[in-house]
């Protein structure tokens, strides 16, 4: 019972937080998979309307830098919450291509670097 309501909890706080959150630019919302797992295996996340969540997790987008002339990268403040915590986090963000498909590519200042394939 408390699962299903920690589930709701989440489920009923991501809307409220993509009404606060800056839209990346066209291009970036969609749906992604782990990277190397196929879209219907592993975790997934959803980014849409300046968020990115996943099944315990949620990031949104609270700043907004864009790179003139390089329109599949930006660097974003981010409000994250998972764990019953909340925190603030910054990254680069990028689209590309991996040669078998778009990834999203999310660079954080301790040189850790986060992966997820583009579903279709």
């Amino acid at each position: 019972m408390t699962r299903f309501a920690c589930l709701a909890i989440l489920l009923c706080a991501t809307p409220a937080r993509a009404e606060e959150g800056v839209a990346l630019p066209t291009g970036f919302d969609g749906i992604y998979a782990s990277e190397g797992m196929p879209c219907g295996m592993g975790e997934r996340i959803t980014v849409r309307d300046g968020t990115i969540f996943g099944m315990e997790w949620g990031m949104t987008v609270t700043d907004l830098i864009e790179f003139p002339g390089e329109p599949d990268r930006v660097e974003v403040s981010l409000l994250v919450s998972g764990g019953g915590e909340d925190w603030v986090e910054s990254a680069v963000i990028r689209r590309e291509s991996d040669g078998q498909g778009q990834v999203l590519v999310l660079d954080y200042p301790d040189g850790n670097r986060t992966i997820w394939t583009l579903c279709d």
